[in-house]
This record gives C-alpha cells, structure tokens and sequence, in this order.
C-alpha cells in the first residue's frame, strides 16, 4: 500500500475529509488499476461526511449513496480496509439521512462517522 493512500486514510480517520478528498483524488487521477472505482468511492466517502459535517444533508446523502454503490462490490475487505463495519456506519448514517428528509426529528450530532480500519490496524492493536 502506497504512502499517497495511507497519508488519505489518516486524513479521513482525522475528520480532515476535503483534506482526504484532496489526496485520494490525486492518487486516483494517476490510477488505472482495478481499485480504481474503489478508490472513487472512498473519494465519494470523504466528500459525503464533508458535506455532513457542514450540513448539506442532500450532498451527503448523494455522495454517500454513490460511494456504498461502488465500494459493496468489493466484498469484506479490500486494500487492506475492513469494509463491513465501514459500510454498516455509512448506511447507518444513510437511514438518518432518509429520516430526515422525511421530517423525522434526528439528532445528526449522535450519528457515528466511521474510522477506516485497515486489516494490519487491527493485528497491531491485538498485539500481532
């Protein structure tokens, strides 16, 4: 895994998500590999919590629905990154999303915003 791609995790896991946007998206201009829609749905990721966290609701929904569409295909891991939790958090988020649109009373600030957790990450903290 290149230093491009982790330096965007970190952004992501930082809550810098333009930041991680920025850096995924460069790598991904350059890529022609098989991750290369995957990596455009992490971008779609970042992009989706940024709209979030400045309440664009509608952008985040968007961006959010797009990057689930591309990113499930992979299966429960990819490129080092568990995405079963990932993408459970996401389409939790989703559905508050939903509920709001619906005029549902939702309380966005208790919705989780998921960490990428890399398979190596997980070794590490158990001691591996």
């Amino acid at each position: 895994m290149d230093e491009q791609f982790q330096r965007g995790i970190r952004e992501f896991n930082g809550r810098r998500f333009f930041e991680a946007h920025d850096i995924l998206e460069d790598l991904w201009h350059g890529y022609r590999g098989d991750d290369r829609r995957f990596l455009q749905g992490l971008i779609q990721v970042a992009v989706g919590y940024y709209h979030f966290e400045n309440r664009n609701l509608k952008g985040a929904r968007s961006q959010l629905t797009k990057a689930c569409a591309k990113i499930e295909s992979y299966g429960p891991e990819h490129r080092g990154i568990r995405l079963l939790e990932f993408l459970r958090c996401i389409h939790q988020c989703l559905d508050a999303l939903e509920r709001v649109e619906r005029g549902e009373e939702v309380r966005l600030e208790h919705v989780a915003i998921p960490t990428i957790i890399l398979s190596n990450q997980l070794s590490d903290s158990l001691g591996h």
